[in-house]
């Protein structure tokens, strides 16, 4: 991976925008294939939601917090072989069966029969790196119009073009691919008919998701709590829907620390306030759930915008041949389990099947 400039005109078979699960696993897919892909990202890292903060803590080891996805789980065969074989090489582990939930202020045990909630001992993150692991990535590369020209594509950054290619690929929460195609569509350099109805037709899909929002909050404890679980899903709170203790993921000796997810409608209401404001909101919801003051050392608010898709697109993929237009991701419904990140897995390995079958 690289965060340096990608040279003007630089050209490549197919280039991705947003380095999420999705975009990854459709990228190393293509690769494994001998098909030539670039995945470029805005942000200094790779994984997307899939996020792990790393946090100062008073303990030796610093902190290491999912303030995104919380786990991973796997139904479906390649999803299998990629957590278990994660597991074996010792980036991966099991780390919980199910979690208890807590309602009206009882805790109530997991069923028995839970499935494994798979997390990476160094964070979430980590399946973002192993799925980047020999690719060509390029982060700090925030694309702000894509240009439609004949033959293929042609990306531009605030610093100028970075990448052509005869395909694109977008990975990204969906308004924020909408917004590109229809620039695309607005700024109208020779659209051919066909061309201008298939990209309002891509933006039209787009249009159709809608996402909850997310407040998290990550906090580092002087001393852990009086609790055995590893973590909580929350039911009836006015605030909070998602509890868990994160050094329960880690290795030993990593400081108890905390995760706190607030429900959609809490965060709906709250989205456009101020961090410092709601930090100290959800730290006293947690004192009501926990019934225990929690002694912080360190806390952050991290707000998702776009979190979990409430509504999606049908299907496991968009793909026009004509345009050599891809989009895939967790808005797309690739199964029937829901949206989670095996949905994003799914759908960059089904979309990487249908490009690798037109060449």
């Amino acid at each position: 991976m690289s965060n340096g400039r990608v040279g003007d005109g630089a050209r490549t078979e197919v280039l991705v925008v947003g380095a999420g699960l999705g975009g990854l696993a459709l990228a190393r897919s293509l690769n494994q294939k001998g098909v030539g892909v670039r995945v470029l990202d805005k942000s200094r890292g790779v994984s997307g939601r899939a996020a792990t903060r790393r946090t100062p803590a008073p303990a030796e080891m610093p902190a290491r917090l999912d303030h995104g996805a919380r786990f991973f789980t796997a139904r479906h065969p390649r999803t299998v072989e990629l957590a278990e074989g994660g597991v074996r090489a010792g980036w991966n582990r099991v780390w919980a069966q199910g979690f208890p939930t807590w309602q009206n202020g009882e805790v109530r045990g997991p069923s028995a029969a839970g499935h494994p909630r798979y997390v990476p001992p160094q964070g979430m993150s980590t399946l973002g790196r192993e799925l980047a692991r020999g690719l060509d990535v390029a982060t700090e590369h925030e694309i702000t119009s894509v240009e439609r020209r004949p033959g293929g594509w042609r990306l531009h950054a605030r610093d100028g073009v970075v990448g052509e290619a005869a395909r694109l690929v977008l990975n990204l929460p969906a308004p924020q691919a909408r917004a590109l195609l229809e620039g695309a569509v607005l700024e109208d350099r020779g659209l051919s008919r066909p061309d201008r109805a298939a990209l309002e037709e891509a933006a039209a899909l787009l249009g159709r998701v809608r996402y909850a929002p997310c407040w998290a909050v990550g906090v580092v404890l002087e001393r852990d709590l009086q609790a055995t679980w590893p973590a909580l899903s929350v039911e009836g709170h006015a605030a909070l829907d998602w509890i868990a203790r994160e050094h329960t993921k880690r290795s030993a000796g990593h400081p108890p620390a905390l995760m706190l997810h607030a429900s959609a409608p809490w965060s709906r209401d709250h989205l456009e306030r101020r961090a410092e404001e709601v930090l100290p909101e959800l730290l006293g919801a947690a004192r009501e759930v926990l019934g225990e003051d929690p002694a912080v050392a360190q806390a952050f608010a991290h707000r998702w915008r776009y979190s979990v898709p409430e509504r999606r697109a049908p299907g496991p993929y968009f793909w026009n041949a004509e345009l050599g237009l891809g989009l895939c991701g967790d808005s797309f419904t690739p199964d029937d389990h829901g949206p989670r990140v095996e949905a994003a897995l799914l759908s960059g390995w089904a979309l990487a099947t249908r490009l690798a079958e037109h060449d």
